[in-house]
């Protein structure tokens, strides 16, 4: 059986070890061996929780270890993952038994999809991609690797979301619309147009702030 190791010991990483908890209640996969963090009083004020094992910089994995990355930054996912990645880590995907993902969705490696996510037919999901709860997926659509989707995000039909973007809780995105890579879609905002890479957007309608 493989152990599973969590990247992150923060709010986010008790998430995931959450979410893992429920996975495998569902169809047992492997037992959670643990987190690795730089931060090592992560989890002192917390119960019930595996030990912070060492840094992602210094952990070497075994042969029966796996990986989640429960870093909600892109930028720190892609860091941190990369690392592990470097030294042979593997990566496996978490899907919540309570999230609706068809057999004609494509996912890739090191995605985690949360609780009562709905996720459409034909979408194509990239490798490190994490939606939060609540999220929906419309159909044909495309998330291109280490973007996150926080919680109540809505994606239209056929819209395509470049590598690296962050969309915040509760974010509208029209059908077709194409965001571009490293783009941030604020909390709340209703995109009706194109955003261009780099980009932040944030309002109803969502105009560029930055």
């Amino acid at each position: 059986m493989n152990n599973l190791i969590i990247i992150g010991a923060r709010g986010f990483g008790r998430e995931v070890h959450q979410l893992a908890t429920r996975c495998n209640q569902s169809r047992e996969k492997f037992v959670i061996k643990g987190f690795l963090d730089d931060k090592y009083d992560a989890l002192n004020a917390f119960k019930g929780y595996p030990p912070i094992i060492d840094t992602v910089e210094n952990y070497l994995p075994q042969e029966d270890d796996v990986f989640i990355c429960a870093l909600g930054n892109v930028h720190d996912k892609k860091k941190y993952a990369s690392i592990m990645l470097n030294k042979g880590g593997r990566f496996i995907s978490l899907v919540c038994p309570k999230a609706y993902v068809p057999k004609t969705v494509k996912m890739g490696e090191g995605c985690i999809v949360g609780y009562n996510t709905i996720v459409s037919p034909e979408v194509e999901i990239g490798n490190f991609v994490t939606i939060m709860t609540q999220s929906v997926i419309g159909h044909d659509g495309t998330i291109r690797d280490w973007c996150h989707l926080s919680p109540f995000v809505f994606l239209g039909g056929y819209v395509q979301v470049e590598k690296k973007v962050q969309i915040h809780t509760r974010a509208t995105i029209l059908p077709g619309i194409k965001i571009g890579e490293e783009a941030t879609v604020g909390a709340g905002s209703v995109v009706i147009k194109d955003v261009k890479p780099g980009a932040s957007v944030f309002g109803n309608p969502a105009k560029i702030i930055n």
